[in-house]
């Protein structure tokens, strides 16, 4: 099996019928050390994550998120 990287005009990177969504080093999520390095390539200047596990690392955060103003400040989410 050889690798094959293919890209877009987003930039965005298929590799082994993987999908990689790029960030710039100053655009990273504040989550990114919760991220497996496994799932983390470097290439040309961008960091590419694997979409599955920035997924999983999201789930965290979607199931915290709330719109209701009138919360008490100790329920919200805390970074």
């Amino acid at each position: 099996m050889t690798n094959t990287i293919k890209t877009n005009q987003l930039h965005i990177l298929t590799l082994n019928n993987q999908t990689y969504i790029p960030f710039q080093p100053h655009t990273l999520p504040s989550y990114f050390n919760n991220i497996p390095l496994s799932s983390i390539i470097n290439y040309k200047s961008y960091t590419y994550i694997n979409i599955k596990s920035l997924k999983q690392s999201l789930k965290y955060y979607t199931n915290n998120l709330t719109f209701n103003k009138h919360l008490s400040p100790n329920l919200l989410h805390q970074k």
